[in-house]
């Protein structure tokens, strides 16, 4: 890679889908294409901020800390694929109703 070439952006994770169990959320996806170091889990806040559940090499994403807040009805989640230059790709978001 040439200086002051752009650094290549990993590919978004496909189709992701969560699936809650008894005590996590797990997120199944279709692996991104290209060079994929890992995937990363955020939960969006209420408040806009991102809080870091996770990241997997391979198989699905998951969190046991990602139980439903105190009233809260659903919750939004983003998943990224990090590069083997650790860019990471655009987010997928996933909805989840509890």
């Amino acid at each position: 890679m040439c200086a002051g070439a752009p650094i290549p952006l990993p590919s978004a994770p496909r189709r992701p889908r969560p699936a809650a169990s008894a005590d996590d959320l797990r997120f199944g996806r279709q692996s991104a294409p290209g060079g994929v170091r890992r995937y990363t889990l955020h939960r969006l806040l209420p408040d806009s901020t991102r809080r870091f559940l996770g990241g997997t090499c391979r198989g699905p994403t998951s969190s046991a800390a990602s139980g439903p807040g105190q009233g809260e009805r659903a919750a939004r989640f983003e998943l990224r694929a990090v590069g083997e230059l650790y860019t990471s790709s655009d987010p997928v978001t996933v909805n989840h109703t509890w």
